[in-house]
Parts: structure tokens; C-alpha cells; sequence
């Protein structure tokens, strides 16, 4: 397990930098629990 583990995580993606479903996937496998997850266009 990994120190996310239990935690609750927000992830605020970007489009032209890191998704937040890729972040999404990689913070699944370390135990966090992802209670929001959305990709925007900061311009």
C-alpha cells in the first residue's frame, strides 16, 4: 500500500498537460479513494 491509502484525493486535471483520468490510474493502484475527477481547459 502506498501512502494514499485511505486517503480522499481531488484530482483537477488539465487538457494539455495531465489528464486526470491518467492520474486517476495511477492513483488507484497506490489505495486512494478518488471522490472527484475532472479535466479542464485553464486558458
Amino acid at each position: 500500500m502506498g501512502k494514499l491509502a485511505g486517503k480522499k484525493v481531488v484530482l483537477l486535471g488539465e487538457r494539455d498537460g495531465v489528464p486526470a483520468p491518467a492520474m486517476e490510474t495511477c492513483l488507484k493502484s497506490s489505495g486512494a479513494d478518488i471522490v472527484f475527477s475532472v479535466t479542464e481547459c485553464f486558458v
